[in-house]
């Protein structure tokens, strides 16, 4: 029958010494400094893994060790804002398409409400419906 030891990761010998280190700690001060040192011991353990995540300045480690900092501290990190210049982009290319003659002016004016509606927050929404719409003129 296997023993309870043999599933443990820790020496037997370091399970049995800690906790009579940390009984007799117990026994051997009075309440208050035990409850002390416990108490830095948890807040060192908590500081030591919050320390740890926060990343340092940049002069004090090697980008290349750590690209990803190195990339928050440069800007190259994505962000979540919507991106203006492919915007600025089909709106100009539309404003081309009119100037040349490829749009009528009734299409130009739909195309831009529909591209102004699409930058609201409920766009997938308005996008299946002028699919929708387009589809049944067909």
């Amino acid at each position: 029958m296997p023993s309870i030891f043999d599933q443990l990761d820790d020496h037997p010998v370091s399970l049995v010494a800690g906790f009579v280190t940390v009984a007799g700690v117990y026994v051997l001060t009075p309440a208050v400094w035990y409850v002390a040192l416990t108490a830095g011991m948890v807040a060192s353990g908590v500081l030591e893994f919050t320390i740890k995540e926060v990343p340092p300045d940049t002069d004090e480690y090697d980008p290349e060790q750590y690209p990803l900092w190195a990339a928050a501290d440069s800007g190259d990190v994505p962000s979540d804002s919507h991106d203006t210049g492919s915007a600025d982009d089909a709106l100009s290319t539309l404003q081309e398409r009119y100037t040349s003659g490829e749009l009528s002016d009734a299409e130009f004016e739909d195309t831009v409400e529909r591209f102004l509606e699409s930058d609201r927050d409920d766009a997938p929404s308005h996008l299946e419906e002028d699919s929708v719409l387009e589809e049944s003129e067909k």
